[in-house]
């Protein structure tokens, strides 16, 4: 008889050069970020879920108009195990995501999944958020999937920016 276990896999930060000191945007078509494109069927991943954490730093700027971040997931499907890429989603503007770390120009309505709103509601407070990758996916996985972040908080972002995740599979012992 087997027992399976569920089991993390390594924590994992993004690259988020271009979350950095972030401007609040709050006419369409808005500035937002877009994170690197992160794989599920890299060899040795299969994850049956991710844990996602967005941590962010502010401005010292009182909280205004939706008094939040944004995160946004963006599903990508494989045509060929990892090589090839199409996109699930899209920003609501003639920009598509691009599967690399960088700006991105957002409207809504838009076709990625969420929005998870995280509230700023205290100058100088640090937005953070864990949650699952499931929870926006209805449960099924996509090949792989980016995260974007729009600002409506009030306040710039600050350079202490951080966005992580971490696989979670299961083994038998």
């Amino acid at each position: 008889m087997t027992t399976v276990n569920q089991a993390y896999g390594t924590y994992t930060v993004l690259t988020v050069t271009n979350l950095q000191s972030l401007a609040i945007d709050t006419t369409a078509p808005y500035a937002g970020w877009q994170s690197a494109r992160v794989s599920n069927i890299a060899v040795g991943t299969f994850a049956v879920d991710y844990e996602i954490t967005v941590d962010l730093s502010t401005a010292a700027t009182a909280p205004a108009n939706d008094q939040a971040v944004y995160v946004y997931i963006v599903p990508w499907m494989s045509t060929d195990g990892g090589t090839t890429w199409l996109c699930g989603g899209n920003f609501g503007t003639t920009t598509l995501p691009t599967g690399t770390e960088g700006i991105a120009s957002m409207s809504d309505p838009n076709s990625m999944l969420g929005p998870i709103a995280v509230p700023y509601v205290i100058t100088s407070q640090r937005i953070q958020k864990l949650f699952k990758l499931s929870e926006l996916c209805n449960g099924a996985l996509p090949d792989a999937f980016s995260v974007v972040i729009r600002n409506n908080s009030g306040a710039a972002l600050g350079t202490g920016c951080v966005v992580s995740y971490r696989a979670i599979t299961f083994t038998n012992a």
